[in-house]
């Protein structure tokens, strides 16, 4: 489901393209990539991108430290 933020840009919200959007800002191919670039794993990554778990405060974490985006940004995008 697309969103549009306080700035009128289309924001993302929901997980698989959250990560989507990380691989494609650093050019990744494979969740397994992602995942090592979060410092996670890649069974991790699996279960949140097809909605069987929700996204961990850890992982919320480590996409802030890697991509610098603001933790809000992330938490909203996650929904």
């Amino acid at each position: 489901m697309k969103k549009k933020d306080d700035n009128g840009k289309w924001v993302v919200q929901s997980p698989h393209k959250l990560f989507d959007y990380i691989r494609e800002m650093y050019n990744i191919k494979t969740d397994a990539q992602l995942a090592h670039v979060l410092g996670s794993r890649t069974p991790l990554i699996s279960r949140i991108r097809t909605g069987a778990m929700r996204m961990t405060p850890a992982l919320i974490i480590a996409i802030h430290e890697q991509t610098k985006l603001p933790i809000d940004k992330i938490k909203e995008m996650s929904k």
